[in-house]
């Protein structure tokens, strides 16, 4: 492989690797644009059954903590900053740069009381991560228009990587960059992704086509913005506008288009911890997906049905929060079907 092409690894234990440069990935002469017909999947009866949950979220959430509002994203506030902070560390595990457990508490007292003083090792790895957490805060709290934008991409990830990787942060790649994927069957999947010369054109079409998507989804019901969310996800990750970092941008971005999609669980349950738990399942889907990538024969079927799981999931477990938090409060919310049943999903 040449000096000057970047690859990003996905890592996996277990020998006897073998190669494979699977079929279909003709990202060279991919059309800016979509060409399959919208929609570009097609749903299951079991995605739209959580969809139907997840629309009723706000509302159940309402019932067991009335003055508690999700939407609101505070450094001061101990129970969101430790979500926050679980999502930079999941990402980060996702990316094989796993952060120990016991360190939470400590970085949830730096980040909510600045005047902490914390050890030597601590502050080594704060400073690795502390950038990617004030990132979050920033992003989840903006309520720019339109919703997202090819210079707001750029400035997240400037922010992100302005000191950990200061040569490439906020910049777009100017080399190749193949992802590197270990499957359960130990073979080594090379997927290409879009090349540097047209990846900024690229980057601009997708911030468009989701603000469209968004307008349609406020003012005519025409549009789902949790699909417009997942459909975001699948094309970044296929453009890879970034030499580095990629993976926890499209996390990243996926938290912050959820937020602005009225989807607001970032402040009780991380995202990237459900994709943490599920990550065979998320490598599976986005390669089946992104097989035909703009093409005739595109099909996003299996990412949507992932991101759409995933996010039903991050509200299972928030809803979980929720409620115990409010029993121990003791609340007496009325009995709706929420509080019927065991969890949101039963």
């Amino acid at each position: 492989m040449p000096e000057e092409q970047a690859r990003t690894t996905i890592r996996a234990e277990g020998g006897g690797l073998k190669t494979l440069d699977p079929p279909g990935f003709d990202f060279a002469h991919a059309s800016v644009e979509p060409l399959r017909p919208d929609p570009r999947y097609s749903l299951s009866s079991r995605a739209l059954g959580r969809m139907e949950r997840l629309a009723k979220a706000l509302f159940i959430i309402h019932q067991h903590e009335p003055d508690f509002d999700p939407a609101v994203l505070s450094r001061a506030n101990p129970e969101t900053a430790r979500s926050i902070i679980l999502n930079v560390f999941a990402s980060s595990e996702i990316e094989g740069e796993g952060i120990s457990a016991e360190y939470v508490e400590a970085f949830v007292a730096a980040v909510t009381e600045p005047g902490e003083q914390v050890s030597g090792e601590l502050k080594q790895r704060m400073d690795s991560h502390d950038d990617i957490i004030a990132t979050y805060f920033w992003g989840l709290n903006l309520e720019t228009q339109p919703v997202i934008s090819y210079d707001f991409v750029l400035e997240a990830h400037r922010r992100m990587f302005h000191r950990a990787r200061s040569e490439i942060a906020g910049q777009i790649k100017d080399r190749e960059v193949r992802i590197k994927w270990v499957r359960p069957d130990k073979q080594i999947v090379h997927v290409p992704t879009v090349e540097p010369e047209r990846a900024e054109t690229f980057l601009r079409a997708l911030c468009e086509r989701a603000n469209a998507q968004f307008r349609a989804a406020e003012r005519f019901a025409d549009a789902s913005t949790l699909l417009a969310a997942g459909e975001f996800a699948c094309d970044f990750l296929a453009i890879h506008p970034f030499r580095d970092g990629n993976g926890r941008m499209a996390r990243f971005l996926s938290s912050y288009l959820l937020e602005r999609g009225g989807y607001h669980f970032s402040s009780v349950y991380p995202l990237d911890r459900v994709v943490l738990d599920s990550r065979g399942a998320y490598y599976e889907a986005l390669n089946a997906s992104q097989r035909h990538w703009h093409t005739k024969d595109e099909d996003l079927s299996s990412w949507i049905e992932y991101f759409v799981g995933v996010v039903f999931g991050q509200w299972e477990r928030a809803f979980s929060i929720v409620r115990d938090r409010a029993a121990k409060k003791g609340s007496t919310s009325p009995k709706s079907f929420a509080n019927r049943d065991r969890s949101p999903g039963a």
